[in-house]
């Protein structure tokens, strides 16, 4: 299947963009770090693909990877109220094309900054 796109220091976003999603299960907040990298790409255009080679990133592969994280969230934190927020957040995303201030600061809290290349050897 190649590598995580998003999260993980071993992500392509860790390798080809130097920040990641912080690794967990897709709660609220992971769920709002992958959606404002999923912004960002689609607002430059293009993201990764498992292989980690560049691709376009159009409306339609936002909207399914956004939408993806609901069914995540439901394999993975199993909690119908957690979930269920996600799945309000996604919706706003969606619609909106942009994350509500409060999810902004959640994202940021998730998200981590590859500060040098000695950090993929700890």
């Amino acid at each position: 299947m190649g590598r995580n796109i998003y999260m993980g220091k071993d992500s392509c976003y860790a390798v080809k963009e130097g920040m990641y999603v912080a690794p967990g299960p897709m709660d609220l907040g992971r769920a709002a770090a992958h959606l404002y990298l999923h912004l960002r790409d689609l607002v430059r255009g293009y993201t990764y693909d498992h292989e980690c080679r560049r691709i376009t990133m159009d409306d339609k592969l936002f909207e399914a990877r956004s939408r993806y994280l609901v069914k995540i969230c439901y394999e993975q934190v199993k909690d119908e109220r957690v979930c269920e927020k996600v799945r309000e957040l996604v919706d706003y995303t969606i619609r909106r094309r942009e994350l509500p201030e409060w999810a902004k600061r959640l994202a940021e809290q998730h998200i981590i900054r590859v500060t040098s290349i000695d950090y993929f050897f700890k």
